[in-house]
């Protein structure tokens, strides 16, 4: 059963560059910030995430149970979660 996660990497690194579609469905929160709905593990999509940055880059993976509060995001980023989120309940 798909989940989404929050991924979040130190900004001096970001995501921008990072292909993470193979991974599951994703939205890019910000650069350095996305959510992604995947079939993988929370441990799966931590290390494939992890082997696609440079050594030693700050990295947080973290199952989301409902819609986050946010501002300020790329646009989309609120009604993606809705939409996505909605569906694991």
């Amino acid at each position: 059963m798909a989940a989404t996660y929050s991924v979040v990497v130190d900004p001096e690194v970001g995501l921008d560059e990072i292909d993470l579609d193979d991974l599951g469905i994703e939205q890019r929160l910000s650069a350095s910030h996305a959510l992604v709905e995947t079939e993988l593990t929370q441990s799966e999509l931590y290390h494939d995430i992890k082997w696609r940055l440079p050594d030693d880059t700050a990295l947080f993976v973290g199952r989301l149970a409902a819609t986050p509060k946010m501002k300020g995001q790329r646009p989309g980023s609120v009604s993606w979660s809705r939409a996505h989120l909605d569906t694991q309940a």
